[in-house]
């Protein structure tokens, strides 16, 4: 029996996050790939590594410091993939994109793929660095075809070497809509950072106080922003209505009676939370930014806001709020439909497997 050709997954990091969880799916349906998977973080480790050794998969942290530019990184890596002869090296996010780049090419890799995870806001130093980095690779993946566009606008690639893969999610139990009595309950999942604007769903509940409406947040993710979350919310004397709780590995079982589900962030590739969110039978309200507007269809599968400010989002939960039990039911069933359908670890791994394929067989022509 052939063995399967390895492709490493190169991250900077591999604790927790949109990223880690992707990779996490990835490795528990590895049985429908064609290739084996291998998972390496140019920094640290953590949860994402316990859970991926657990089921396992080969998870290495190589604990190098992971600013652009590091050379202690690009050396790790150099080695990393001399060791373990890889065909093709997949790169996840900035910091892999560009030290991984480099040593694969200087390990020989046959393929080396980047990915963009997000929605890039380079300065021209960096458009060129990028650009720069690009060029040693095979092909680009854009997680939605916002983020695509975005690297053809910086001119950091052509259309032609960027292909948009949808990450896929992990579907969770879908639940019944929860009738509305007494306090609206609403929900927000993800990291507490600046990017992700966690500030504005509580500044939304106070603004919602303001209208006479009675509204709880339950806000489960951990990061930077905490303490300074948590001084916000003593301050708007909100204790009893916003509740952090912090990393929690199944943050479902936390939320699945909230009424909605908030996205409020600056910047989105393409939001596996909200995905998840869907699929629970959630209805979600989130900021049309990034890949966002291509997974939710404003007023049929969830709302948009225009701008992520507290503002737009406290009145487009008031908006929402006006549909009937019914009426929200039918969103969160055709929301489920679309993004089970779409963003499946089956059809995104046929996808991969395509891609991979097809530009092992172009090396070798």
């Amino acid at each position: 029996m052939n063995k399967k050709p390895l492709v490493v997954n190169v991250l900077t990091s591999l604790d927790f996050g949109g990223v880690e969880s992707q990779i996490q799916l990835i490795a528990r349906n590895v049985n429908l790939s064609k290739f084996n998977h291998a998972f390496c973080a140019i920094g640290s480790g953590g949860s994402a590594q316990i859970n991926l050794k657990n089921l396992g998969m080969q998870a290495d942290t190589l604990g190098c410091n992971v600013k652009i530019p590091s050379i202690s990184a690009v050396f790790a890596l150099w080695r990393y993939f001399k060791k373990h002869k890889p065909q093709v090296v997949h790169l996840r996010g900035a910091e892999a994109n560009f030290h991984g780049a480099i040593a694969a090419r200087l390990a020989g890799v046959p393929v080396v793929i980047a990915e963009e995870i997000g929605i890039p806001n380079h300065s021209a130093k960096a458009r060129r660095i990028f650009a720069w980095a690009y060029h040693y690779c095979d092909c680009i993946v854009a997680v939605a075809k916002a983020v695509k566009d975005s690297i053809i606008e910086l001119g950091e690639a052509t259309d032609d070497e960027i292909k948009v893969l949808y990450n896929p999610f992990s579907p969770k139990t879908f639940h019944l809509i929860t009738p509305r009595i007494e306090r609206l309950k609403l929900a927000y999942v993800g990291r507490l950072e600046p990017v992700k604007n966690p500030i504005a769903a509580i500044d939304a509940v106070n603004l919602l106080e303001q209208q006479g409406i009675e509204a709880e947040l339950y806000m489960v993710g951990d990061g930077s922003l905490r303490t300074l979350l948590n001084q916000h919310i003593k301050e708007l004397n909100l204790t009893d209505k916003v509740k952090l709780y912090g990393f929690q590995e199944s943050p479902f079982d936390l939320i699945k009676d909230c009424n909605f589900y908030l996205l409020p962030s600056l910047s989105e590739g393409l939001s596996l939370a909200v995905c998840e969110a869907m699929s629970a039978g959630l209805p979600v309200i989130a900021s049309k930014v990034g890949g966002t507007a291509e997974i939710i269809t404003h007023g049929k599968t969830g709302w948009l806001i225009q701008e992520p400010t507290a503002k737009a989002l406290a009145e487009m939960i008031q908006f929402a709020n006006r549909y009937n039990d019914d009426e929200l039911q039918s969103i969160a069933i055709k929301g489920r439909d679309e993004v089970l359908q779409r963003f499946g670890i089956e059809n995104y791994l046929n996808q991969l497997d395509e891609l991979y394929d097809g530009l092992l067989k172009a090396k070798c022509r």
